[in-house]
């Protein structure tokens, strides 16, 4: 069985909401299709395949997908601010409860939260869990165009993690575009790096010392962080020292290793990399769907030499038990 724990879905009454604002993210009708403009140079189509979910399930029985955990696309509801933010949040876990109700045993869902307050957000988080049956919790690499760490957020990841579940983080348009002025710099690097930055803010920022349950993970490979591993261990630790931040408990590459990631990726000597550094029990398996090449990316577990066991555990057995299935 193979369970895919990166794959979207848009809530097109969301979409059709950021119509008519002056700042990005926006929405535009062009030829019938709903244009999101997320940034100086990044248009993304409202394409069937987010959309609508049979088309999205024809796609996944292609691929030999059986189970989806659908994680709304950017942007978020955080883009928003405030309580708009906030009630566009709920009304996107409802949408999304409506999927998974129409089509049982075939998908799952990660929750939105707005961030617009701290009580609505544990609130809502609450409410996925409790209520609507949600695996987990989707996170972007920044709200609203602030860092993961700021104090106000810290809360709310605490309380996800007493929960016990997962948050995913998903790449979201990066805090530093200067010279990302298009989709072929922002996608494949400008997301990575927003990724990879505000998740080592979030462990130096004491947060798995305070909870150390809490679980995260984090995609694409983990974006560029396996490949940094070595000098973040070296230099970040010594980083840590130099500027009189609050010492950690643990070496920087303890938390590193606590981190979950997936095998979206197009390259099959990068993710066998992954597999040699972090092993088997780290990793989750992902498309992407339907973003990038994610016939590609769906196939890559089966084109790396990994024993059987392992590629099991990489398709069900790891995100059963992170998901508690």
């Amino acid at each position: 069985m193979r369970i895919d724990v990166h794959t979207h879905f848009l809530c097109l009454d969301f979409v059709k909401h950021l119509q008519g604002r002056a700042a990005m993210p926006r929405s535009v009708l062009e030829g019938g299709v709903y244009v999101m403009e997320c940034a100086a140079g990044l248009r993304l189509p409202s394409v069937p395949n987010i959309v609508d979910m049979d088309v999205k399930l024809k796609d996944a029985a292609a691929l030999g997908i059986e189970l989806s955990v659908l994680s709304h696309g950017i942007p978020g509801p955080d883009v928003l601010g405030g309580d708009e933010a906030d009630d566009w949040a709920c009304r996107m876990n409802d949408y999304l409860a409506g999927i998974i109700e129409r089509y049982p045993g075939r998908f799952l869902g990660f929750g939105n939260i707005g961030f617009g307050s701290v009580e609505r957000s544990i609130a809502e988080v609450d409410r996925c869990i409790n209520q609507l049956g949600f695996k987990g919790i989707q996170l972007f690499s920044n709200v609203n165009g602030r860092v993961l760490d700021s104090a106000e957020y810290l809360p709310v990841y605490k309380h996800i993690a007493q929960l016990g579940v997962p948050l995913n983080m998903h790449p979201g348009i990066p805090l530093n575009q200067v010279g990302i002025d298009r989709s072929s710099l922002m996608v494949p690097l400008g997301f990575l790096f927003d990724t990879a930055l505000n998740t080592l803010r979030l462990i130096e920022s004491g947060l798995w010392d305070e909870a150390p349950g809490l679980k995260l993970i984090v995609p694409h490979v983990g974006g560029v962080l396996p490949y940094l591993k070595g000098r973040i261990e070296s230099y970040g630790h010594r980083t840590l020292q130099f500027h009189d931040q609050a010492a950690l408990q643990q070496p920087i590459g303890h938390y590193l290793d606590k981190l979950f990631i997936d095998t979206v990726c197009y390259h099959p000597e990068a993710l066998d990399y992954c597999y040699r550094l972090l092993g088997a029990e780290r990793i989750l398996y992902g498309t992407d769907h339907p973003f990038g090449d994610f016939k590609d990316a769906a196939d890559m577990v089966e084109r790396v030499d990994w024993p059987a066991s392992d590629k099991q555990r990489v398709y069900e057995g790891n995100a059963r038990a992170l998901l508690r299935l």
